[in-house]
């Protein structure tokens, strides 16, 4: 419940094709909520993905280019 001047915290949210916003009063009530509908979008973008041939491709990018020197002027 929010107490009146008290801010709210607004998240906008798409689900069963409609969009919305969600309010909340409490901050980590907030941070849970995003944070665990960022984690269920991101693992719905690599649903369709093949883990391993994944992991592989990154491995051999990783290998295949020279490592950042060492930044020595700042």
């Amino acid at each position: 419940m929010a107490r009146p001047g008290q801010p709210l915290i607004g998240i906008p949210f798409d689900e069963d094709g409609g969009a919305g916003v969600r309010y909340f009063a409490d901050e980590g009530e907030a941070d849970a909520v995003r944070s665990s509908r960022g984690i269920r979008r991101l693992i719905g973008t690599w649903s369709d993905m093949n883990w391993d041939e994944t992991l592989e491709a990154l491995e051999r990018i990783r290998h295949e280019n020279i490592p950042t020197p060492p930044i020595t002027d700042l």
